[in-house]
């Protein structure tokens, strides 16, 4: 005979197993719910991490660009009225720069009119009417005799010509600092073996 269903000691127990089902139904869906809550945070994360090094990838690619060289030309007159001290001549000189983005390349022209003995010549760090540091040697010699009146010397300036503050540096960073109006070329000779002529590069 089957056990009356309105029976306590029969509703009792199916209760207790009902329960014990509603239980284990609420802990797997809990544990579910909170597995899916770490993967969603871990998505965040993960994907908040690729914005940030994109977003860095997009500030060093601005900053790259906008720092990187164009077609230029700089030229400095030189004459001893700049030179320091004055030197008194009517002797002069032009340097002209050219950089080339497409090769790169940034290549030089020295010329000077009526020096006698030219012996060097380089590009300095400094302001005008201020004495500095050689960072490239543009003319280092042999001194030619007499009276000198066109190309002293030409040629393509390379990273490695750099020397001074600029030693282990770039064209670019020469090329800035002529930007900054604190690049100046002079040209020495026997009477002034450095600056017999000199001018601001700009």
């Amino acid at each position: 005979m089957e056990p009356d269903s309105r029976d306590p000691s029969a509703i009792e127990p199916a209760r207790q197993r009902r329960a014990q089902q509603i239980y284990r139904r609420r802990l797997v869906l809990g544990v579910f719910l909170l597995a899916l809550i770490v993967l969603i945070i871990v998505l965040v994360i993960a994907f908040s991490g690729d914005s940030d090094e994109t977003g860095t990838t997009s500030t060093e690619t601005s900053e790259t660009t906008s720092t990187s060289l164009i077609a230029a030309t700089y030229t400095a007159v030189l004459t001893g009225d700049d030179s320091v001290p004055p030197v008194r001549t009517e002797s002069t000189g032009t340097l002209t720069l050219t950089y080339d983005p497409e090769v790169p390349s940034l290549t030089f022209v020295l010329e000077v009119d009526g020096l006698t003995d030219p012996s060097v010549s380089a590009i300095y760090e400094g302001a005008p009417g201020t004495s500095g540091t050689a960072v490239l040697t543009l003319f280092p010699g042999p001194t030619e005799i007499g009276v000198k009146r066109g190309v002293l010397a030409e040629g393509t300036i390379e990273d490695a010509d750099l020397t001074g503050t600029l030693a282990g540096q770039t064209v670019g960073d020469l090329i800035a600092l002529i930007k900054e109006g604190n690049a100046y070329t002079s040209v020495g000779n026997k009477s002034h073996p450095v600056d017999a002529i000199r001018g601001q590069i700009r």
